[in-house]
């Protein structure tokens, strides 16, 4: 078996367990001529046919039934060895901490706090957008992430971080500018921004079931179309305040919506890669910031 290919041995065990060369290359996504030559040439480097071939089925000769039992324990085998592998430099990999832009301060406060505790797998941070947090989980890309949304459907596994106060970003020479606080009354006859495509998670339809405060406004479809909207006095924004005191950007007041609902912001990850270093991020994370409350936590 010296000469013979892992490939070859898969090959050989979808025909033998499906008795049928058809129903065994649709089955490895490939071509049943295909098929039937990596048979040929793998009993050619046995030196013996596997398989008593009739006009609909197939089925092992003796030689056959040996490599059967053989090559499923060599498949396993390289299964395992494989998955161990990939555990293992899982564990060695940065572990990667993502949340969209306006929350790159927090990430970051999070990971500089858990790898000032000299973990095995340090962490780092990377931004991307509000709704492209569960491809980059599903592609490998981050192993946990910021989330405002339900965490719903059996796939994510996460805890709780804190509770934040939603606020509402005007112009900074708006009426509400300079006020200390603003109710959804008061937003009443206020233009508010529409997103395009996936909304922010601050105003996902979970927040306001009867539908957000305001008329509709123009329509963006990142955050810096938004700024540009609210920082000319087109429309407001609402949304939760990203981090531990971070200013406003230039040209834009926030002022806190006291009758709005609260938004969950919780650390995710995917349930079937919970592994011991995501659990250890995620309990130091959300010791972290029961330590130190946000100033909108609620």
């Amino acid at each position: 078996m010296g000469g013979m290919e892992i490939r070859q041995l898969r090959y050989f065990l979808a025909v033998a367990e499906e008795r049928n060369f058809t129903r065994a290359a649709e089955r490895l996504s490939m071509t049943q001529p295909a098929l039937s030559r990596a048979i040929r040439e793998l009993e050619k480097d046995v030196g013996s046919p596997l398989f008593l071939r009739t006009h609909r089925d197939v089925a092992l000769t003796p030689v056959g039934e040996v490599m059967f039992e053989e090559a499923k324990a060599l498949v396993t085998q390289v299964g395992h060895a494989t998955s161990r592998v990939r555990r293992a430099a899982e564990e060695l990999a940065l572990l990667t901490a993502t949340g969209p832009g306006c929350d790159a301060a927090l990430l970051d406060d999070l990971v500089r706090a858990y790898n000032a505790t000299g973990p095995a797998r340090p962490a780092r941070a990377a931004v991307g957008t509000a709704d492209d947090q569960l491809d980059r989980l599903r592609s490998g890309t981050a192993d946990v992430a910021l989330w405002r949304a339900p965490v719903t459907g059996g796939v994510l596994d996460g805890v709780p971080l804190r509770r934040e106060r939603l606020v509402v970003m005007v112009a900074d020479r708006h009426p509400l500018a300079g006020e200390e606080s603003v109710t959804v009354a008061d937003l009443a006859d206020e233009p508010v921004v529409r997103w395009t495509g996936a909304n922010p998670q601050a105003m996902s339809p979970h927040l306001w079931p009867s539908g957000p405060p305001g008329r509709p406004g123009p329509e963006v479809s990142d955050g810096l179309q938004m700024l540009a909207v609210v920082r000319l006095g087109q429309a407001v924004s609402i949304g939760a305040v990203p981090g531990f005191d971070t200013p406003a950007p230039e040209g834009i007041a926030r002022v806190p919506l006291a009758d709005g609902p609260t938004a969950e912001l919780r650390l995710v990850w995917l349930r079937e890669r919970a592994t011991p270093a995501v659990r250890r991020f995620a309990r130091h994370s959300a010791a972290f910031l029961a330590d130190r409350p946000g100033p909108v936590t609620g």
